[in-house]
């Protein structure tokens, strides 16, 4: 049986390559949704900074990934959005959902699964989160 990481990894990269083409927008619409959610928790400052330090993260394995500091959500978002749109859809999911994940290993370690989990599932829905901890239904 796949660990809730695993499964969580699967379902994200499930909506990012749902729609052929759209991997770029599905991206940039998960983050948003995702710091909508945040910015009433850890502020708007805290958000840039834990996008930021994906960033960085994934940047090891994704070298053409864009590097900035940490920067407005808006700015972030179209420097990520041009780093996506040169790279096949595969790899720009392979990118997207690597950053993602760094960025919610680094909320678990803060706030916890429980709770990580029930942010995500406002943000994102039970279409991307499976909150059980169960196989998701393909």
């Amino acid at each position: 049986m796949a660990t809730v990481h695993e499964q969580r990894q699967r379902r994200i990269e499930h909506a990012l390559l749902r729609d052929p083409g759209a991997v770029v927008d599905v991206s940039i619409r998960l983050w948003e949704r995702l710091a909508t959610e945040l910015n009433q928790i850890i502020g708007e400052r805290g958000v840039e900074s834990m996008y930021a330090r994906s960033l960085h993260q994934s940047q090891k394995q994704f070298s053409w990934l864009t590097p900035h500091p940490p920067q407005a959500l808006e700015a972030a978002m179209t420097a990520l959005r041009a780093s996506l749109q040169g790279q096949a859809d595969t790899v720009a999911c392979a990118a997207s959902t690597a950053m993602l994940m760094h960025f919610i290993n680094t909320l678990n370690l803060l706030i916890g699964e429980l709770l990580t989990n029930s942010i995500l599932l406002k943000a994102w829905g039970d279409d991307v989160v499976n909150n059980a901890g169960t196989e998701p239904n393909e």
